[in-house]
Parts: structure tokens; C-alpha cells; sequence
């Protein structure tokens, strides 16, 4: 049986306060609930902490300077904890690309639970604030290499694939495409579309990536999107006669800052909090 800390603070009271009446009186308790107490705490150890006629044992006072140190560790936790919490406030501003959204729901949740004085702005847009330029605190994107004068670490591979209902997957030669719509369509993304997609059978373009996912899942195309974004939609199957050219397209993703900012204690909670939910393997 394990000592309670609870049971501990009767014992050093006793032994800081010479007597069970003083301690009971410091405690707010009967004398006859520090003996008690201590006696539960002598059953759980094994061994005599308090004779009542010769008072506190060898064994006992060093159980009660344990108690202190204890004590005093526990309250010094406690305290670190609640500045810790007081010194995150404010805003704090997260840029990330459209299909990062479904993404941040649990982060975000936690961080509400966990700073409560802190609010978190997040941008979604691929064209994006600028974390260089100081326009947000914190950028979460698909970089193959990020730029050196930005400080972060990386998350998780985000693979790619063509992906459709079954009805369509089972004829895609008769299927039409939903395609990234301008400024995306430049990207990586867009060019693996613009050699691999037949231009005439192209139904619909947008640079919203959750619009894409959405119709895709509606039946309407197929389309080019990130796996995990696809594993959402049970729906959906992937084209894997497509596998040895989307293969390629696999970026990770990064969480990054401005190397100014990474000792704040917003950017600090924020990133780790972000980096243990979404540093994951994709499933």
C-alpha cells in the first residue's frame, strides 16, 4: 500500500508543531484526526512514525523531512505550472494551406482547454501571410525545403494520389477531372495536372482544396489530393495505376517561426501542442 502525500502533511505539522493539537489546529482538524491520520500512514509504510509517549520516532522525522521536500517540490510545480499558463496570452496568429483545416481541430481544441487566455487566429489561404515578413507567428505548410531563415521542425510526409467514388474508378477512361484552379495551378500539384490530365475532360478548377475533396466525394470527378484528406471519405477509392507518378508528388509538411520568436511563450505552447497532434505517420 502506497503513502497518500495527504497523510503525509499530518506528520511533518506533528513534527514541525511538537504536538497533534498544534498540528490539528494549523490543519484545521481535531487532534484525534491527526492521530488518525498518522496511523494510516504507519499502516501503508510498515513501520512506527509517532509513539504516543515518546513522540516522534528517527523513522518518523525523516518520513516528516521527506514530507517537506515533497511538499515544497510539488507547490514548486504547481507554481511554475500556473505561470506557465499566465505568461501564454494573447493572440497569436497560424498560417496553413486549405487542406490543413480538418487538421487543426484537435490541437486547437486542446489549446483552448489547455491556455485560457490565449485566442489563435489561424489564416487558411495556399497563398498564405508571411511569417518572414511578421504577418503571422507561425506558418504550417507543404515545403520540400524550407527557407534557412525560418526555424521549425518537420512533421509528417504528405502523400498524394488520384482518387474517386468506386462508379467512377471503375471506368476513369470515361470519367471527367477536378482540377486546382489559378494561382495553385502553377504549383507542383498543377503540373503534374497539366501532363496527366486530359485538358477536355476537365469539369471544374478551384484553388480550394476542400471544395475538390468535397466534389470528389460527390461523384462529380476525380481528382488529384493528399491521402490523408482522402481516408475522411470512405467513399472514395484510389486509382492506383496513377501510384508511379504521384508518387513523386510527396512533400512534408513543416511547422515553422521566426527565429526571433521561437522563445515566446505563445509561439513555444502553440508549436508544441500543434507538432504532438499532427507529427503522426499517415494512416
Amino acid at each position: 500500500m502506497l503513502a497518500s502525500l495527504d497523510d503525509l502533511r499530518y506528520l511533518e505539522a506533528f513534527e514541525r508543531l511538537g504536538s497533534a493539537t498544534a498540528a490539528g489546529r494549523d490543519l484545521g482538524v481535531a487532534a484525534s484526526t491527526v492521530y488518525r491520520r498518522i496511523a494510516a500512514l504507519e499502516q501503508a509504510v510498515g513501520f512506527v512514525c509517532l509513539e504516543r509517549t515518546r513522540g516522534i520516532t528517527a523513522a518518523g522525522r525523516e518520513l516528516a523531512a521527506l514530507a517537506r521536500s515533497t511538499g515544497a517540490t510539488l507547490a514548486g510545480i504547481a507554481r511554475r505550472a500556473r505561470e506557465r499558463r499566465e505568461e501564454v496570452r494573447g493572440t497569436i496568429t497560424v498560417t496553413t494551406i486549405d487542406g490543413f483545416g480538418p487538421l487543426l481541430v484537435a490541437p486547437i481544441a486542446a489549446l483552448a482547454a489547455a491556455f485560457p487566455l490565449l485566442r489563435v487566429d489561424v489564416h487558411i489561404s495556399d497563398a498564405g501571410l508571411s511569417v518572414r515578413k511578421g504577418q503571422a507567428e507561425i506558418g504550417l505548410g507543404l515545403l520540400a525545403n524550407p527557407p534557412h531563415t525560418l526555424v521549425g521542425r518537420k512533421l509528417f510526409p504528405v502523400q498524394f494520389g488520384v482518387y474517386g467514388t468506386r462508379a467512377l474508378a471503375a471506368e476513369p477512361e470515361q470519367a471527367r477531372w477536378l482540377v486546382l484552379g489559378a494561382p495553385l495551378h502553377t504549383t507542383w500539384l498543377g503540373q503534374w495536372e497539366r501532363e496527366h490530365v486530359p485538358q477536355d475532360r476537365v469539369a471544374f478548377a478551384t484553388p480550394s482544396r476542400r471544395l475538390l475533396v468535397d466534389l470528389t466525394a460527390a461523384g462529380v470527378g476525380l481528382n488529384l489530393m493528399p491521402a490523408r484528406l482522402a481516408v475522411e471519405h470512405p467513399e472514395l477509392v484510389e486509382l492506383k495505376q496513377f501510384r508511379a507518378t504521384t508518387a513523386a508528388l510527396t512533400r512534408p509538411a513543416w511547422i515553422l517561426t521566426h527565429p526571433d520568436l521561437r522563445k515566446d511563450a505563445r509561439v513555444v505552447a502553440v508549436m508544441k501542442v500543434l507538432a504532438k497532434h499532427l507529427a503522426q505517420p499517415e494512416g
